[in-house]
């Protein structure tokens, strides 16, 4: 699954146009604050920590400032949190005092499977060139064609939630209404964090 988070720097710059991001805040949140990402909650557990991973590369990105992964670990090793369990509202008041942060990311996603059937038409060849006196070669006389399946891992359902750890309020949620296969989910990732950056700023500003 790793292979769909080698996605080049430049898809993340044009993630926003034609993405579907839907973005809404419910609250106030500091747009430089100091947030905890959870793994995203799927079908396993590897996609979701690497979700979450790339998700912070463009949280970052964005302004926030994000504590590490080993950091958060400890935290939720002291507390007896599994690490892709959810968190009631005490577990995300002790998240929040250990680890200084107000709000912790949490994330979700739906993945499906699609196989995609590509049929490759028959190639005529050419006619074969004799020596004046010999026969031409006898046989096929065309390549036949080919039918290929491949399987495609499409991703839906991505949401984001900012949760307040003092009072389990949501304050942000952002989401992607389109679908997309495993090539560029970052694509939709790095949309989230900029449309949350113009969401933060833009309710600054109006303020």
């Amino acid at each position: 699954m790793s292979k769909f988070f080698l996605i080049a720097a430049a898809a993340a710059v044009l993630a926003g146009c034609g993405a579907g991001v839907k973005t809404v805040a419910r609250g106030e949140l500091d747009p430089t604050g100091r947030v905890a990402v959870m793994p995203f909650s799927g079908r396993d557990g590897e996609t979701g920590l690497s979700l979450a991973e790339a998700f912070t590369t463009y949280l970052m990105d964005a302004g926030f400032e994000v504590i590490e992964r080993a950091q958060l670990e400890k935290v939720l090793a002291e507390q007896k949190i599994s690490l892709s369990g959810a968190l009631g509202q005490e577990d995300l008041a002790q998240v929040g005092k250990l680890a200084g942060v107000r709000a912790v990311v949490t994330g979700s996603y739906r993945v499906r499977r699609e196989n995609v059937r590509t049929v490759t038409p028959a190639v005529k060849l050419p006619p074969v060139r004799t020596r004046p006196g010999r026969r031409p070669p006898q046989g096929v006389k065309q390549v036949p064609g080919q039918v290929r399946v491949e399987t495609n891992t499409i991703f839906s359902g991505l949401t984001v939630k900012f949760v307040d750890v003092a009072t389990g309020r949501v304050l942000l949620s952002s989401s992607v209404e389109k679908d997309y296969d495993a090539d560029s989910v970052n694509r939709a990732l790095a949309a989230m964090a900029e449309s949350i950056k113009e969401t933060l700023e833009k309710g600054k500003g109006e303020k």
